[in-house]
């Protein structure tokens, strides 16, 4: 049995980045960029204005007031979109937010300072020279790194790609993780009850919605009996998989035979069973495919464990196929309100609590329902709080680490 700490080691050094991909642009969001991108040209590729108004030469409106205001001949209009044009002393040009700053204007005057009277414009406040003018290159200058790659693509980098004229992009490939799950006991959604020792299955779907919302591809490989061969075929679905999770284990909870069933059928090379953490201790990692390249998680069956396991293993594992450059979520320090008391301490236990940003910073409460098989506990988590081997108690209002999965909390202050 190894520690936590030696466990993610092993798991992220055995990880590799999948190879890139071209794809249009609508299509990469939530996607990793696969490379670098640069300016193709300034934004705003010429001085503009930032209002609606008209557009002057700085000298012409020194010591404009309301009792003295500047008189200018309207001369031209300068639209988003239209073509240069020209001002010259005494005169003035109607300008529109986005319209090029004329040639031989200096500064730009809001419509609501002024008076349109005829050909003529009455301008009642003298403003700073290049008042309202939005300057070329003020957001990037050509040549300018805008993204580096391993940036997740939203809405802000879908812009900027589109700026910068990329109707395509390149982008990692997304991990098509397998989950097979495994029990006599196990029912799919639909299937009839037939005895009193089956359950519906949860982990199938509670580690599909984990694997999606991590931007891979998950896919269900099926439902397994406790039978040999049944495992065996269902394992060989997973070949076109970067990542396999199988959840329980096989006959009466024996999980070192699904070990036994991965390297029969997947040449699975075992590079850890059993993990000094609760609840998952007995998970199982390797290594299978042509270079050793995909990865095997033998996750154990208690929905919590199963969860526990995906949010601090697979997680980064997902992430880094998936090309991030940050994979791991972030880690707070929070006052445990309540305390936190435990009967051994021989493993690392990742408990579930919630969280709340005070002004005097996080408070995390932990639930009640810490059992691994208890689903429900997992509702309301925001995060785990680490409690470290050798730690069987934590003091009410003492600090605590805590791994923050979910944020929600942060849009309920």
């Amino acid at each position: 049995m190894i520690r936590f700490d030696e466990a993610m080691e092993i798991i992220v050094n055995n990880t590799c980045v999948l190879p890139k991909e071209k794809v249009f642009l609508p299509d990469a969001l939530g996607r990793v960029l696969a490379e670098d991108v640069y300016a193709d040209r300034d934004n705003p590729p010429a001085d503009n204005s930032g209002m609606d108004g008209f557009a002057v030469k700085y000298e012409d409106i020194v010591g404009a007031s309301e009792d003295n205001p500047a008189v200018l001949k309207i001369v031209a209009e300068s639209r988003a979109g239209g073509e240069l044009v020209k001002v010259e002393k005494g005169t003035a040009a109607y300008i529109y937010t986005g319209g090029l700053i004329p040639e031989g204007a200096d500064t730009v005057i809001q419509k609501e300072l002024t008076k349109v009277e005829d050909d003529k414009v009455f301008i009642f406040q003298e403003l700073p020279k290049g008042a309202n003018i939005r300057p070329q290159g003020g957001d990037f200058r050509k040549g300018d790194l805008l993204i580096k790659a391993g940036k997740v693509i939203k809405s802000a980098e879908l812009g900027i790609l589109s700026s910068v004229n990329k109707p395509t992009v390149y982008v990692h490939r997304e991990p098509v993780v397998g989950i097979l799950t495994t029990g006599d006991e196990i029912l799919d959604l639909g299937e009839p009850v037939t005895k009193l020792s089956q359950i519906r299955t949860s982990n199938t779907y509670s580690l599909y919605g984990q694997i999606k919302s991590m931007g891979a591809k998950p896919v269900i490989l099926g439902f397994a009996k406790d039978d040999p061969e049944d495992i065996k075929e269902k394992l060989s679905y997973a070949e076109s998989c970067d990542i396999l999770l199988t959840t329980g284990g096989i006959s009466v909870g024996d999980y070192d035979l699904v070990k036994d069933f991965v390297t029969e059928v997947l040449d699975v090379e075992i590079l850890f069973w059993k993990v000094a953490q609760k609840p998952g201790k007995p998970v199982a990692f390797g290594v299978w495919g042509n270079r050793k390249e995909k990865l095997f998680f033998g996750i154990p069956g208690n929905p919590v464990a199963a969860m526990t396991v995906v949010e601090t293993m697979v997680k980064p594992a997902v992430r880094k196929m998936r090309g991030e450059g940050h994979i791991f979520d972030p880690v707070v320090k929070a006052r445990l309100e309540g305390g936190y008391k435990r009967k051994k301490a021989e493993r690392l236990e990742f408990i579930k609590v919630s969280l709340e940003l005070t002004d005097h910073g996080f408070v995390a409460r932990a639930f009640k329902k810490q059992a691994s098989n208890l689903l429900t506990s997992m509702l309301y988590a925001d995060g785990f709080g680490l409690i470290d081997i050798g730690v069987k108690e934590v003091g009410d209002g003492e600090m605590i680490d805590v791994i923050v999965f979910d944020t929600d909390f942060m849009r309920k202050r």
